[in-house]
């Protein structure tokens, strides 16, 4: 068995990156980490047409039974893509279930970041600057500071010195007009 950490970027269908549509094509079920806003499903639904899909309910965040019941699940099965929003390095449930299954692979997607910074035209580092990302942080003997809060927690502030990243809610009105 083969378990792949798919990146699908941060909500848009189109930035979807090729080798994350070969690889969802190619496996035999596709986990899909199930919210009730449904962002991850909703991105990919489009290339999931006679395609298994399993859906992982979240947020369950530590609890390492349901990740271990996940892995019995799936192991039967040859290629299994578990899908994430954005990129599996970054505040992904991944390897959470990864942990239980080797070998794995991981294949990188869109962050919100890069999203919201070629949005709304931001170049976040250029050459010796710095950057740092967190979700909390002063803005303090850095070039750049990305402070990843959610939507509800934050205003919109796009300024010199930092901006904050709500990945999905506002995208979504963007792209529906």
């Amino acid at each position: 068995m083969r378990l792949y950490g798919v990146g699908v970027g941060p909500g848009d269908p189109e930035l979807i990156t090729l080798k994350a549509l070969k690889v969802i094509k190619d496996s035999d079920v596709v986990v899909v980490p199930y919210t009730s806003s449904m962002l991850t499903y909703n991105a990919i639904k489009d290339y999931l047409k006679d395609k298994e899909v399993i859906r992982f309910n979240l947020p369950i965040r530590r609890n390492r039974e349901d990740y271990k019941k996940l892995s019995d699940q799936i192991s039967s099965y040859d290629k299994v893509a578990y899908v994430t929003l954005g990129d599996p390095a970054f505040y992904s449930s991944f390897y959470r279930l990864a942990e239980f299954l080797e070998p794995y692979e991981v294949v990188p997607g869109v962050t919100s970041f890069s999203w919201c910074s070629a949005f709304h035209k931001i170049l976040i580092v250029l050459g010796r600057e710095n950057v740092l990302i967190s979700t909390e942080y002063p803005p303090t003997r850095v070039d750049k500071v990305i402070v990843m809060k959610r939507e509800e927690k934050m205003g919109t502030y796009c300024g010199n010195s930092y901006f904050t990243v709500s990945i999905l809610k506002k995208q979504l009105r963007v792209l529906e007009r």
